[in-house]
């Protein structure tokens, strides 16, 4: 046998042996684990830590915290891409009764022939103090696209959650300084 052969056969007897030993590892650590129906396995799953609990309790609450702002985002945003339709009686729709209020947003409303609309969003703010809101004012910035130059406007939206439905309470949308 050539040189070249004894280091391929020591190599592969070097790996076999890694090999076993990785395996009889793996076969130690399961059996280490309890079993669902033994005694050791009942008397943790029954009685979790307090601090397990509450960290479950306060994730769930952050999830709810995160899922409530993005969901008034994108209600916000689903109302502005409707407001400039045709009919805007799905926009209306988005308000608290059903239409808008009579003042915040009525320069928006005048707008016609609107070809490109673009909604930047800054952190939703709490108007309540639950956990979850239920009342959040949204600061957005909107460029709008049309006939003429580009329009600009900034302000903020305020909504509150009615079920599992975002209803718009109250508008401020004021026209932007031109930018030089």
């Amino acid at each position: 046998m050539s040189h070249r052969a004894w280091w391929l056969v020591i190599a592969t007897i070097v790996l076999l042996g890694i090999a076993v030993a990785v395996q009889e590892g793996l076969r130690r650590d399961a059996d280490d684990v309890p079993s669902p129906d033994s005694p050791a396995a009942a008397s943790t799953a029954s009685a979790p830590s307090p601090d397990a609990a509450a960290a479950a309790a306060s994730a769930g609450l952050q999830a709810a915290h995160d899922a409530a702002m993005q969901d008034a985002v994108s209600a916000v945003h689903a109302y502005l891409a409707a407001l400039f339709k045709d009919d805007r009686s799905e926009a209306d729709a988005m308000w608290i009764h059903g239409r808008p209020a009579s003042q915040g947003e009525a320069d928006l409303r005048t707008l016609e022939d609107v070809t490109g609309l673009r909604v930047d969003n800054a952190r939703p703010q709490p108007l309540d103090a639950t956990p979850v809101p239920t009342a959040l004012r949204i600061p957005v910035h909107l460029r709008i696209g049309g006939q003429g130059p580009l329009r600009r406007y900034s302000g903020h939206y305020d909504l509150r959650r009615e079920g599992e439905t975002w209803r718009i309470t109250a508008a401020s949308i004021d026209p932007s300084p031109a930018q030089r």
